[in-house]
């Protein structure tokens, strides 16, 4: 049976722990992290990139025509700038059928459209990003799965603007603790070449303050060895 001064002492060194893992935790830290992490492009904020408006499995992939094309008939501007900036390649109308998915099993809505085939270029590849996600709810009986194939620029680091205390998450199992950080960031025109094509530049969802900066939250986690950096999911708070 547990007594209260054992009860206690268990708190009091807890506390203890806790206070000096938050210590090691500091400004200089997270910005190592940070600027570390995003020289990844899988890392930077998904506002930093541009989505083709096609769902399909990871590029090449044959895609439904009618997702590249405005509703007159024409090739949306983000796509055709993709195209122009040598990011990516489509064969128009190579056929009919399903647009190709990833997941095993999936039964497409959409069994019999004009489709077209699209490449990412060895200059795009650079810059490509694929990415997936579960829905919560259910698609034909089973959780939906959302693709995207993004073009991402790379974004310039302009530092941490504050932390949240570290802290377990109260409600899952996993034992580290997290914090949430918020920073501040942009495109980096320089060592992103297409930004200069305002089709492209505009399908960022960057909204700067006047400074020129963006605000943005993104999760840091430690690990077993008590070492911190970026958590699973890190742009969704897990609390």
């Amino acid at each position: 049976m547990i007594t209260v001064s054992t009860l206690i002492t268990a708190l009091s060194l807890g506390i203890t722990g806790s206070a000096l893992l938050q210590d090691e935790l500091n400004e200089n830290q997270i910005n190592t992290i940070l600027s570390t992490a995003f020289t990844d492009r899988k890392n930077v904020p998904v506002r930093a990139c541009v989505t083709l408006p096609a769902a399909a499995a990871e590029l090449p992939a044959d895609v439904e025509t009618a997702s590249l094309l405005t509703m007159e008939g024409t090739v949306k501007k983000d796509v055709a700038a993709l195209i122009k900036n040598g990011l990516i390649t489509v064969q128009f109308n190579t056929g009919k059928g399903a647009p190709t998915v990833k997941k095993p099993g999936y039964v497409a809505i959409e069994k019999d459209v004009s489709l077209s085939h699209v490449e990412v270029t060895p200059f795009g590849k650079s810059f490509y990003r694929y990415d997936e996600s579960k829905s919560s709810g259910a698609l034909n009986g089973k959780k939906g799965l959302y693709t995207a194939n993004r073009f991402c620029a790379h974004i310039v680091y302009g530092g941490m603007e504050k932390f949240m205390k570290p802290t377990k998450n109260p409600f899952d199992n996993n034992p580290h603790l997290v914090t949430w950080v918020d920073f501040l960031w942009k495109p980096d025109e320089s060592k992103t070449t297409w930004l200069v094509d305002k089709d492209l530049s505009s399908s960022l969802g960057f909204y700067p303050e006047k400074d020129g900066w963006a605000h943005r939250g993104i999760l840091l986690e430690q690990n077993d060895d008590g070492r911190w950096g970026l958590g699973n999911d890190p742009y969704t708070i897990r609390w």
